[in-house]
């Protein structure tokens, strides 16, 4: 247990005995000296540490306002500590009531606004959700009121009502001068299939984000379903962008997006899942058109291999470090089977337009990092792909086959090696991660490598069981995984403390 919850759980158990606490005061007096005679500086960096805890629930905070008047005197006094606005679904009038104090103590102090109105119920049907425009209306105009001090601003939804309200509003806001990062999502991933169009129909129109206005401080800006028009200043300067799970008739013309680029010349982290730009199939494209010369990461969703290929050949990304493949059509379309190796042979092919490793769109030689999420892809390509990743110090499989796994054993320890190539892959590898694999594979992987007197050991391996049940703590699987120092997370079948959290969209 962190600081942080020790501290949550004494105030919580402190704060329904306060009174009774007090009455007692004369045959508690040494307990009452310790915890009531603390220097307010020391209370208020304890109050500060939980207020301001990502993991807790700002109403926590509350709890201290009710031990005793110097405490609540010295919380209220901070604003700092009331800057966290949360609401989630069901909205209740308390809820607000607790909103409207936080701004009211939070005085000038910038704002980190979380608004959750996902209804795990929700039956997918848009018109029946519990969640309407109506709802959130009146909460964005008693946040607007406050939008000069807005720092974060984050929304999650299920259906397209509650964004379209919070765009038609926020179109008028003449000046938001503290905000730095912006999350809008519509959580219907569906939306994304290849052939469907935005729904609902009748307010597919783009709204200018902000009203178009220049956003000097925004730095962060993850849209997922959610569309606006493209054609505007408010992304400008960035250092991260998210494009996820938009329906693909919504999204920006080529020449829009690479109007984005050009204005995010400092970007350094973007993901695409699904679509990027449109692009007409019938039209020659520009090889590496789109340049990004400082990005660091770049997390690329694909859905459908021939566009995500035209797409990629448009890309350059020179300074690039960290590469996240992820096939999303196993969320968007499960029926589906997506065969990767088009893609792989693609990135691990000769396709750069220069001679220049130094200026390769993609140099895949100086990669630090790489990610597979359920990536499909026949062993060769593969193979192929690893045989160009001579600088990686860290990969990750997450619920990938096994036998694209097991490529990482050296070739002296394979049986049938076929034409892979001689010299071991990624030799420079420090750290493998994975999630739902076959612990054995992981094992042989770690233990062959190790053999290797040329190859560096492995530093940091671990995993994690998220749809599987990792083994029990009493198998000789767990045995062996403990024993050749692999870190398990996630839980057992008889395990009863919280699994590991699956990727994030």
């Amino acid at each position: 247990m962190n600081i942080t919850s020790r501290l949550r759980g004494f105030f919580s158990n402190h704060a329904p005995r306060a009174s009774a606490m007090f009455r007692r005061r004369s045959s508690t007096t040494r307990t009452a000296a310790t915890v009531h005679t603390l220097p307010d500086e020391l209370l208020l960096h304890i109050f500060s540490t939980i207020a301001n805890d990502p993991t807790t629930n700002p109403v926590t905070i509350s709890i201290i306002t009710h031990v005793c008047t110097h405490w609540r005197q010295i919380a209220i006094a901070d604003g700092s500590l009331w800057t966290r606005i949360i609401l989630t679904f069901p909205v209740y009038p308390r809820h607000i009531s607790f909103v409207v104090a936080c701004l009211a103590r939070s005085a000038n102090y910038p704002l980190n606004i979380l608004l959750d109105f996902r209804d795990p119920a929700w039956d997918w049907n848009e018109d029946t959700h519990s969640f309407r425009w109506q709802d959130m209306e009146p909460i964005l105009r008693l946040l607007l009121v406050h939008v000069q001090r807005w720092r974060r601003f984050d929304l999650l939804t299920d259906t397209w009502l509650p964004i379209f309200t919070f765009l038609w509003y926020t179109r008028r806001v003449e000046s938001a001068p503290m905000l730095e990062t912006l999350s809008l999502s519509r959580c219907n991933l569906y939306l994304a299939a290849r052939g469907q169009i935005f729904q609902p129909v009748s307010l597919r129109q783009p709204i200018q984000l902000f009203g178009g206005i220049a956003l000097q401080r925004l730095r962060s800006v993850s849209l997922i379903g959610v569309h606006i028009d493209w054609k505007q200043p408010s992304l400008r300067n960035l250092t991260h962008l998210e494009l996820k799970y938009q329906a693909s008739d919504v999204m920006p013309t080529l020449e829009q997006f690479e109007s984005i680029f050009n204005a995010c010349p400092c970007l350094l982290r973007l993901a695409i899942y699904g679509w990027g730009p449109i692009l007409d199939p019938s039209t020659p494209l520009q090889r590496a058109r789109l340049c990004l010369p400082n990005l660091a990461t770049f997390s690329f969703g694909f859905l459908h291999v021939p566009y995500s290929l035209r797409l990629l050949s448009l890309l350059s990304f020179p300074s690039l470090k960290e590469l996240v493949l992820e096939d999303v059509s196993r969320v968007v379309t499960p029926i589906d089977v997506l065969d990767a190796s088009p893609l792989i042979h693609w990135l691990a092919s000769p396709n750069q337009p220069t001679t220049n490793q130094s200026t390769a769109p993609f140099p895949l030689h100086r990669l630090h990092s790489v990610e597979l999420h359920g990536t499909r892809c026949r062993a060769a390509e593969m193979a192929s792909f690893f045989h160009r990743l001579a600088s990686l110090i860290r990969l990750g499989f997450y619920d990938t086959s096994d036998d694209l796994l097991c490529l990482l054993i050296p070739p002296s320890n394979i049986y049938h090696q076929g034409d892979m190539g001689q010299g071991s892959l990624c030799p420079q590898l420090r750290e493998l991660h994975c999630q739902d694999m076959d612990p054995d594979a992981v094992i042989n992987v770690l233990s062959s490598r190790a053999a290797m007197r040329s190859l560096p050991p492995l530093q940091k391996a671990s995993i994690d069981f998220v749809r599987k049940s990792s083994p029990s703590l009493d198998s000789p699987t767990h045995t062996r995984l403990i024993n050749a120092g692999i870190e398990i997370q996630g839980k057992s079948g008889s395990d009863s403390s919280e699994s590991g959290s699956p990727t994030s969209v």
